[in-house]
């Protein structure tokens, strides 16, 4: 249940300590939701919007990294609304970059042309890892500028931000 790190399926908050995980009617943690979520097998508020969670997740990314609200908004709507509890279904994430695998065309290919069920297509291709040498500070570095511009927000920010993140993916846990 503890050994790496996963996101609530509700709001995306990475868990890894038996702490976080909710629990089931029957008092065993949950595997997909996190402790502020899900409750005793039910979630702690039904009638929360994915606009209200993204409010609250959107507020709280404003001010760690310093994305100005409205950004931050979005960009947790448009992350949230990958998770099970918003999209019915659990959309995996490359185990690389974390780009949702929410279609066909945004999956990777294995040596024998079928579809990664692990890494996007920008990651991987024929089988093997596009940028093999990388390292997670070298991701930090190429991907950290292009969310900097995107969400308006200071590098040294999005450099934080994008080191949380991809230390919660399988290609970069040590």
């Amino acid at each position: 249940m503890t050994d790496g790190i996963r996101a609530c399926q509700s709001c995306g908050m990475p868990m890894s300590a038996k702490e976080q995980f909710g629990t089931e009617a029957d008092g065993t943690p949950s595997k997909d939701y996190c402790t502020y979520c899900y409750r005793d097998g039910a979630f702690t508020n039904p009638a929360i919007t994915i606009d209200e969670m993204a409010k609250l997740g959107g507020g709280m990314m404003s001010q760690m990294y310093m994305i100005p609200l409205e950004k931050a908004v979005a960009f947790a709507k448009e992350q949230l609304s990958c998770l099970k509890r918003w999209a019915g279904r659990e959309i995996p994430l490359c185990e690389s970059c974390g780009m949702p695998l929410a279609r066909d065309e945004d999956a990777g290919t294995e040596a024998d042309g079928s579809l990664s069920t692990r890494y996007c297509t920008y990651c991987y291709r024929d089988g093997g890892l596009i940028e093999p040498d990388l390292t997670r500070e070298g991701a930090v570095e190429q991907y950290a500028p292009m969310m900097a511009e995107n969400l308006g927000m200071p590098v040294e920010k999005a450099k934080e931000m994008v080191g949380q993140y991809l230390s919660t993916l399988p290609r970069w846990q040590e």
